[in-house]
């Protein structure tokens, strides 16, 4: 394979400089969305952005811009055209002419020539074009906004419906190839088994863990982003950290199910692999990926794709090299990730894992929230503010450190959060929450404001969990207004929908909440607090309520302290009564929630 000449081209930032000289000299913009961890972006720099007469048509005629998906999660949201990397042709003001994905040589250079033509030479038909695409597009988004707000019980039955008619009986997962994971519909498939005993739904359940086991890395752990086959034998190889999140979090729930050690051994060999590779033992802090490929930042290496790397051993794979790691802290993907290690702590006592997500907590809030918001990742400065995922997730994450810690403050910076995103987020005609704060001075499809599913889901998750763990009825007003909003009828009744029906469950269904009262430094109220972790209910809240500091009446339900530490445990509005004691509140637990399946 040749060397390396993308850099050659004279690729741009995004922003109004080269915007500016695509209006002056009348040029298209050629926007490379890639990542750090995408096979096809590098191979697309090492052949058709190497080809010296690509480069030549480009630096000619068009503003090349080049972005990176990750760091630039606004500019992937509006302009990723199916995958990585994405190759878009946009008008001097942003908007998108046409696009595709990966482009060969010969077919970029007909490509380059064709739309510039096209532009040049039928600037009043091309426009005209644009702006009927984009009027379209509104039609449809609010065409399905109109058919939006369905909110009943039957929502969880249709998308459990839609999970089992989706599940691959013979190879696990769900649908057909490419096959990737899809840790809400596991985590469904788990509450419904936990709530109905359907043990069609655990059957589910493991056979899609035993599936996924095909992406597994044996040799180091961790998981690849996804089986281009559907029998999970053809891995693509990049290893993202949102999806070691997404599996941590299933293969542990997995564990405490069944009891069974090999899902306990999967969950552990991918720690393993975070904290050789995804983190910074030192400072916290998780990574955002490892490459697909070896050799793909050196413009004069060879390059070895993934499926010639991984299949070896490690001795192998050592004396090649290590494919690239991207150790930039992203504030969402870090949120998830620290959620799923304190899970990890909850479910196995690993010490290390509660101590090491504290510290990741702790620096981000150090580094990446400024005035009430978060930022996207911190380089030297903070860059991208104000944007959903990383406020939710994030925010999350200190939940669930509250949760652990017992310590207040995290909750604190939660209701923080919070507080921007109904301030700056909020739809507050139709509610929801918008991807990003409003930008007067954005440009092209940026303009355009929009909810995302995914985003929105984890915020009623987030706002139910607060109205439970805070009382009143902020929280739950929002997180009613939110289910509303994103209730679209073709995502809540599929298995795109498994995590709007985890959510809604939480909601319709009050959670078991377990609540230590005493002195958050005790021993006993710590014995108590970890007793309450550990235990397996997978709604179920658990908080400390030091009398020094905190409120003793959350909502209509007042606790009372004494002269040693107690802990209650509530069940729809209604508490046992309280007692003293880890060994006490273990048998409370087990009588509560004993008679479930298991």
């Amino acid at each position: 394979m040749t060397s390396n000449r993308s850099s050659e081209v004279k690729w741009r930032e995004w922003g109004d400089e080269a915007f500016e000289q695509a209006k002056r000299e009348d040029k298209l913009v050629l926007l490379d969305i890639t990542a750090s961890w995408c096979h096809w972006c590098h191979l697309m720099d090492r052949t058709t952005y190497t080809n010296p007469r690509v480069i030549e048509l480009l630096n000619e005629r068009f503003v090349p811009i080049r972005v990176d998906a990750d760091k630039r999660p606004d500019i992937q949201d509006r302009y990723l055209l199916g995958g990585w990397p994405t190759t878009a042709f946009l008008l001097p003001d942003a908007r998108i002419l046409t696009g595709t994905t990966f482009i060969p040589q010969e077919a970029m250079l007909n490509k380059l020539r064709e739309v510039d033509m096209l532009y040049h030479e039928q600037k009043p038909v091309v426009t005209m074009h644009v702006t009927s695409m984009a009027a379209e597009a509104e039609y449809e988004r609010t065409q399905a906004e109109l058919a939006a707000g369905k909110l009943d019980g039957q929502v969880v039955e249709s998308v459990a419906a839609a999970i089992k008619q989706a599940f691959d009986t013979v190879h696990g997962g769900f649908g057909a190839e490419p096959k990737f994971p899809y840790p809400d519909a596991v985590r469904l498939a788990f509450l419904r088994y936990r709530k109905t005993g359907d043990r069609g739904m655990l059957e589910i359940a493991r056979k899609t863990l035993e599936g996924m086991m095909g992406i597994y890395d044996n040799v180091w752990g961790g998981f690849y982003r996804y089986s281009v086959s559907a029998d999970w034998t053809r891995p693509h190889y990049e290893k993202m950290l949102y999806v070691q999140a997404g599996a941590l979090d299933n293969y542990l729930e997995a564990y405490q199910v069944t009891g069974d050690d090999k899902y306990g051994e999967v969950a552990a060999g991918l720690e393993a692999y975070v904290t050789r590779f995804l983190s910074d033992q030192e400072n916290g802090g998780f990574y955002g990926s490892q490459d697909a490929d070896v050799g793909s930042y050196d413009s004069n290496a060879k390059l070895v794709p993934g499926e010639e790397y991984f299949p070896k051993s490690e001795e192998e794979r050592l004396a090649i090299g290590v494919p690239y790691v991207d150790e930039t802290v992203y504030a969402d993907w870090n949120g998830m990730m620290a959620s799923a290690y304190f899970h990890l702590y909850h479910a196995t006592g690993d010490r290390h894992a509660r101590d090491f997500a504290l510290k990741t907590v702790d620096r981000i809030l150090d580094e990446n929230m400024c005035d009430g918001r978060m930022c996207h990742y911190f380089d030297d400065q903070a860059r991208l503010f104000g944007v959903l995922s990383d406020q939710v997730y994030f925010a999350q994450a200190l939940v669930d450190a509250y949760q652990t810690s017992g310590l207040r403050r995290y909750l604190a910076n939660a209701e923080t959060l919070v507080g921007f995103m109904a301030a700056q987020l909020q739809d507050v005609v139709d509610g929801g929450f918008y991807f990003q704060t409003f930008d007067p001075r954005a440009r092209g499809e940026l303009l355009d404001r929009h909810k995302p599913f995914d985003e929105n889901v984890a915020a009623i998750r987030l706002l139910t969990q607060l109205h439970h763990l805070m009382g009143g009825h902020t929280y739950r007003e929002l997180a009613e207004r939110t289910l509303r909003a994103i209730a679209y009828p073709n995502i809540v009744e599929s298995i795109i929908g498994a995590g709007y029906a985890l959510a809604l469950d939480l909601f319709t269904s009050s959670p078991m909440r377990i609540v230590v009262v005493g002195d958050r430094d005790d021993e006993k109220t710590q014995e108590m607090l970890e007793t309450g972790l550990h235990a397996y209910e997978p709604q179920k809240l658990v908080q400390v309520l030091d009398p020094a500091e905190d409120p003793l009446t959350i909502g209509e339900q007042t606790y009372k302290a004494g002269e040693e530490p107690v802990a209650y445990v509530c069940i729809q509005n209604v508490c046992r009564e309280p007692v003293g004691g880890s060994e006490d509140l273990a048998v409370v637990l087990e009588d509560v929630i004993g008679g479930a399946p298991s």
